[in-house]
């Protein structure tokens, strides 16, 4: 069975890649700042193939053979998580390094891809447990005013079918670019939720690496809605 670790797993792409692995049958180990589990993990439930792992308990080991997924996607614009790129640095010195995942935003600079592992690059990702620096999550919230956001206008993917499509090709040592089925996939998504029109910064850098077309699981619409519902549930909760 193969070894996964997922580092910031509680982020919001990192949880959804934790979700696809233990589908697929991997075993999971998940590693994040934090030392206690957020409400979602109740989503996963009980599985016998996950361990989460607070990183300062974490005992810097990493078994050969495994893969090591690094979501910098999740720290994008003012959300650093310095940790990943000392555990990449970390690892990438080990005499057998194991199989490295890295993820980028489209906005983040290209570097020559190692031969250590897949490289992805993704525009927008919404859904569930968007975090409050995209649009979409401050819109649904009901924030009067907008402030700076961080999404790319070039697509939108559900966060879920995201995932799933990197644990897919995450045994390559490819370079990708996770593109929407359409190309107005952002604008159509964010017209069920506001009427208002933004116009955010130009799209982020071209193509970097093969073009991956994400068919969509779930429409604009019901991954809209499920998005609000989980909001007005936290409130409910708060």
């Amino acid at each position: 069975m193969d070894h996964a670790f997922v580092f910031a797993a509680q982020q919001f792409l990192a949880f959804e890649l934790c979700h696809a692995l233990l589908e697929k049958g991997y075993t999971v180990t998940a590693v994040d700042e934090k030392t206690v589990l957020m409400d979602k993990w109740m989503e996963i439930g009980r599985n016998a193939n996950l361990e989460y792992v607070p990183y300062s308990d974490w005992d810097k080991n990493v078994q050969s053979g495994c893969y090591v997924f690094l979501p910098y996607y999740d720290g994008v614009r003012g959300r650093k998580l310095e940790f990943l790129t000392e555990v990449d640095g970390l690892l990438i010195k080990m005499d057998h390094p194991p199989h490295m995942v890295r993820i980028y935003s489209n906005e983040f600079e290209v570097r020559d891809v190692g031969s250590d592992g897949a490289t992805f690059h993704l525009p927008t990702l919404y859904g569930i447990h968007q975090p409050e620096h995209f649009l979409f999550a401050q819109l649904l919230t009901g924030r009067k005013e907008i402030s700076d956001y961080v999404d790319d206008p070039s697509g939108a993917i559900f966060v879920k079918d995201a995932a799933k499509t990197i644990v897919k090709l995450s045994t390559k040592k490819e370079r990708f670019t996770l593109k929407s089925l359409s190309d107005q996939s952002w604008s159509e998504a964010l017209s069920y939720v506001t009427e208002k029109t933004f116009s955010p910064a130009s799209p982020r850098a071209g193509s970097r690496g093969k073009e991956i077309i994400v068919r969509p699981s779930k429409s604009h619409k019901s991954i809209i809605e499920q998005q609000r519902k989980e909001l007005k549930m936290n409130e409910i909760r708060e």
